[in-house]
């Protein structure tokens, strides 16, 4: 265990002498902790007092006293420099002495959370060397994660570093290959198959809980699988022996280890591109030589302090027991920004559940994971009417939470602490089960059995409770971190229904740190207007160099337009201060303040020089033939702007003419230069033809590629005809099932495959517009073979980026598809975009 070298501030702070002892450093830390949360005034201050003493001892029994130490060490740092972190994530939320010293949010006696979810005293042991060091095994250890600010993550790990000098490196991972992986990549290159085969070959493995079986037990369980073994043998041959072996390395996202000696004299050691060390070990080897410490950056943080720092307020002010602030779950159509609610699957059962209280929200996080969704519509049910299927009416206080269903952990330990159970013995028989310990498991049962006759219970509730726990197993989830994360939940929630305008700020302005920024852009726009807040364009007199607020609305930030670099954006705020006469002006100013061409021209795409004429493929062929000038013939240009109305190729119409002449009686403009400008012209001339074309089309494609939205036409507006309306994609909600609808979009995904039941082909598109995104199926249906016949016919399958007209019919979430029209016309950033 590292040594912690507590500072001598925190000893007066408590007021206690330096000598004592660490254990009586975080005694006295609780007590702090207890007068500030006012618990010494509790009616159940004993409750409190009685857990704090048993988990102190067992921390001390246990030797993770340190281990607690240097968490605290770490948030009181965060909370001491204003660095926001998270309620808590995962069972060490479970803990009140953590709560008590900042370490969590969450007091588990409230919400009723078990300390024996985080600490196992059966499993973790400490060893006396022969040193007289206290030794643990890491991997048995207590693990503490932590949740902190994505833009000030790298101050805490700065801080872990400076601590504990010389002593930390990064964490190697291993990435391997999976069955799924292995069937693929074989069937591609030993087997020659093309990528729609082997898709489906590895569709055969079947999943437990989302995770594809193994190959042996894939070719037990599925007759499709072991007939493509019977019919590609070589490529099962090599798969066999190359599954489960090591595909890449790469660097844990956020742990970092802690030893208590030098980290190189405790394990291999090498270095990142970036010039970090990192183990030479992975995870599970570096657990049993240095304590590990998982610090995560979560942008919802970033977004949540920066909304609550324009409203002067802050998080743990929020209240998420004011169940009068639910209402936005009650119909919620805008999921953009909302904690683990953004996901599709977890806004979808949030519709259905319509989460009243924190409890529900928890419930609502922890069923949107594979296996437990198959509860969803009871609970919804459950949630509506209070009605209930009960197991056995002695376990109903126990599942009647959940509607009867077991979905968290806990609900196995209060249910095997109610039949008369240690927690520390429930906490052992739930892992045994989840992790299906056969050999251990008979054992178990028998002395769950037992246990039920010895407390003279009913004997059928052995039975249903080892039926219930078996089968929840792979997918019931820690309440304690359920918890933790409903409430960041409720604070994204409350905070954008109540102030949007700050929070959708907040939220663009973190878009920058996603790996496609204009992506998150294009996801945030179309519910803004849901809010009647409208998202203006860049500006070069009113944008800031991040988004801002303007009046109701929100202004674009000009670092955000795609092109303009953080190295350009100093000179384009010197360039946007200084008037501007004509385009000339704009195209010297731009050079003087160290904006290239491309620059430029992307402030021109994006509209921000419309003053100067609406053309805006004119005026970028006009940029790029000036940006090809030497300065003698820029200056002749300009001195003569005014006479041809500062039109560019007016201009050079004249010196080609020889009209330019120089002090030396030269002409400023030589044949040999005239012919080099017009080779340069004509390739420039070949965008400008193609986009001058179509022009509406133009502008929506110009802002959407640099922006992430269009705020000069949407995509009907381009396209829409007297005689043909499009439904926009957010208005499909509206509409009954087997509607006609008639819409047109942008396509993201495109997926083609063939169906497990009918082995029949078919098309998956994520369709896209400016209020909102759906899913389209081309396929063949047994009233026609429409997929077949338009791929029979020559019918061309969309790509990423087309756009397309879809006609068909509405079904649930889905549009399924009659018909499908690529649009043709084509609008070029570069010349590589005329290929």
């Amino acid at each position: 265990m590292p040594s912690i070298n507590i500072e001598p501030r925190f000893y007066e702070q408590l007021e206690v002498s330096p000598d004592i002892s660490n254990y009586e450093f975080l005694r006295r830390l609780c007590w702090r902790g207890v007068q500030e949360k006012g618990i010494d005034k509790f009616p159940n201050k004993s409750e409190y007092y009685e857990r704090i003493k048993r988990e102190l001892e067992t921390f001390n029994e246990l030797g993770f006293i340190e281990y607690v130490l240097l968490n605290w060490e770490v948030h009181n740092y965060c909370i001491e420099q204003s660095i926001p972190k998270g309620f808590g994530r995962g069972s060490c939320s479970g803990s009140l002495v953590l709560f008590l010293c900042g370490v969590t949010n969450v007091d588990p006696i409230k919400y009723d959370l078990f300390f024996e979810r985080f600490v196992s005293k059966s499993r973790a042991k400490k060893i006396i060397g022969e040193d007289g060091k206290i030794y643990l095994d890491g991997s048995l250890l207590a693990d503490v994660d932590s949740d902190i600010a994505y833009d000030r993550r790298q101050e805490v790990i700065k801080f872990i570093e400076q601590r504990h000098f010389g002593r930390t490196a990064k964490i190697l991972t291993v990435g391997t290959l999976s069955s799924k992986l292995v069937i693929r990549e074989c069937g591609k290159i030993v087997g020659n198959l093309p990528e729609e085969d082997v898709g489906l070959i590895s569709d055969y493995i079947p999943k437990v809980f989302n995770i594809p079986m193994e190959l042996k037990d894939a070719l037990k369980e599925s007759d499709k699988f072991k007939e493509a073994e019977r019919k590609y043998p070589a490529v099962f041959k090599i798969a066999k022996k190359l599954e489960g072996l090591i595909k890449n390395t790469g660097v844990h996202a956020s742990g970092i280890a802690i030893s208590a000696e030098s980290i190189q004299d405790t394990m291999p050691i090498q270095k990142t591109k970036d010039g970090d060390l990192v183990s030479g070990f992975e995870m599970n080897d570096v657990a049993s030589l240095a304590v590990k410490f998982d610090i995560l950056g979560l942008k919802t943080l970033t977004v949540v302090e920066d909304c609550c720092k324009q409203l002067g307020i802050k998080m743990t002010e929020l209240n998420p027991e004011d169940e009068k602030n639910y209402w936005p779950f009650q119909n919620l159509t805008a999921p953009q920004g909302l904690f683990q609610v953004e996901t599709d699957a977890t806004f979808r059962i949030c519709q259905k559940v319509k989460p009243r209280n924190l409890g529900h929200l928890s419930s609502v996080i922890a069923i949107s994971r594979p296996g437990a969704m198959q509860f969803s519509d009871k609970y919804a049910k459950y949630v509506e009417t209070g009605e209930f299927q009960s197991p056995h009416e002695y376990l109903d206080d126990v599942f009647k939470k959940t509607g009867g269903n077991c979905i968290f952990q806990e609900q196995i330990l209060r249910a095997l602490n109610k039949v008369g159970f240690e927690l520390e013995t429930c906490e052992i028989i739930r892992k045994i089960i989840g992790k299906k310990l056969v050999d251990k498991m008979p054992e178990w049962e028998k002395n769950l059995k037992d246990k039920i006759q010895e407390q003279k219970l009913d004997p059928k509730i052995a039975d249903i409770l080892w039926k219930i726990m078996s089968d929840s197993a792979n997918y019931s989830f820690a309440e304690v971190h359920s918890i933790a994360y409903s409430m960041l939940t409720y604070a994204t929630m409350y905070l954008k229904f109540n102030y949007p305008k700050q929070f959708f700020l907040s939220l663009l302005k973190m878009a920058k740190n996603e790996q496609d920024s204009l992506e998150e852009i294009s996801k945030i726009t179309p519910e803004l207007a849901l809010f009647n807040i409208r998202l203006l364009p860049p500006d070069l007199s009113k944008s800031q160099k991040d988004f801002s607020i303007e009046g109701g609305d929100i202004r674009y930030g000009l670092s955000s337009i795609k092109g303009v670099s953080e190295k350009s954006i100093d000179g384009l705020l010197e360039f946007r201060g200084q008037n501007f006469d004509n385009k000339y002006d704009v195209f010297v100013a731009a050079k003087n303040c160290g904006l290239n061409i491309a620059v430029v021209c992307a402030l021109i795409q994006a509209g921000c020089l419309d003053s100067f004429g609406e053309d805006r493929p004119l005026m970028i062929l006009e940029a790029q033939m000036f940006h090809q000038l030497n300065e003698n013939e820029k200056n002749a240009i300009i001195e003569d702007g005014e006479n041809h109305s500062y039109n560019l190729f007016e201009g050079l119409k004249d010196a080609s003419s020889g009209k330019y002449i120089n002090a030396k009686g030269k002409s400023v403009f030589t044949e040999k230069r005239i012919e080099k400008l017009r080779a340069e012209h004509a390739k420039f001339k070949q965008i400008f033809d193609q986009n001058q074309k179509h022009h509406k089309l133009c502008n929506w494609y110009f802002e959407k590629k640099l922006l992430g939205y269009s705020y000069s036409y949407s995509l009907r507006e381009v396209f829409e005809e007297p005689k043909n309306s499009f439904t926009p994609i957010l208005e499909l909600q509206s509409l009954e099932d087997n509607d006609f609808v008639r819409t047109v979009g942008v396509v993201g995904e495109v997926k083609k495959a063939k169906s497990k039941k009918t082995n029949e082909s078919y098309l998956r598109i994520d369709l896209s517009d400016d209020t909102g995104k759906t899913s389209c199926l081309f396929m063949d249906t047994q009233k026609g073979r429409k997929f077949s016949d338009y791929v029979d016919n020559g019918g061309i399958i969309p790509k990423e980026d087309d756009v397309v007209v879809i006609v068909g019919k509405k079904s649930k979430d889905i549009i399924f598809v009659d018909k499908i029209s690529i649009m043709t016309e084509r609008i070029a950033l570069k010349l590589k975009d005329l290929k």
